[in-house]
């Protein structure tokens, strides 16, 4: 497997499901897909952007205010979506 057409996948006419040299080449079967990604997209993307909106919004007129706002409200935003993006992205045995 040392070729670099094989490990990426384009010279492979099986699949990588049904591929025997699968440990080698670095690609796992499975992944998002689906729901599941767009619900992590979701989380990781446009829920820390909705978060620092809000935060701006509910900081006041005042520029400094509202940039500390935007910030925290980002920064809140992100820690939650990476909680809740890896809990949508696990199989349902390891999420209890």
């Amino acid at each position: 497997m040392s070729d670099p057409v094989q490990k990426d996948g384009s010279a492979c006419g099986s699949g990588c499901s049904r591929c025997s040299a699968l440990e080698q080449c670095g690609r796992h079967p499975g992944g998002l897909a689906g729901w599941p990604l767009v619900g992590s997209a979701l989380c990781v993307f446009l829920l820390p952007l909705a978060t620092a909106t809000a935060g701006a919004i509910l900081a006041g007129p005042q520029e400094m205010h509202q940039f500390a706002g935007a910030f925290g409200g980002l920064a809140a935003g992100l820690v939650v979506g990476v909680i809740m993006a890896r809990l949508i992205g696990r199989p349902a045995k390891e999420k209890l």
